[in-house]
């Protein structure tokens, strides 16, 4: 399930950004690396929301630094 909320984290951040996917990866910082605004994120995780009917906790997502740790608490979430 990590690898792939990863890999649409991975897609929406690159749509959002409008920047090519491959600059992105599970190490990439989302603070310092690529500078996600909170406005950004909540848009993003709107979306993974729909996709997977369920509610993730933005307040979690704040402790992540990069999006593969951003995508495994969305993981957790999701998987109850």
């Amino acid at each position: 399930m990590k690898e792939e909320i990863e890999k649409k984290l991975i897609a929406y951040t690159a749509e959002t950004l409008k920047v090519d996917e491959s600059t992105l990866n599970e190490n990439t910082n989302i603070k310092t690396d690529i500078d996600l605004k909170s406005i950004e994120m909540v848009g993003i995780i709107s979306k993974l929301e729909e996709e997977y009917d369920c509610y993730i906790k933005y307040t979690e997502l704040m402790h992540a630094d990069t999006i593969g740790q951003a995508a495994q608490i969305i993981a957790k979430q999701i998987e109850g």
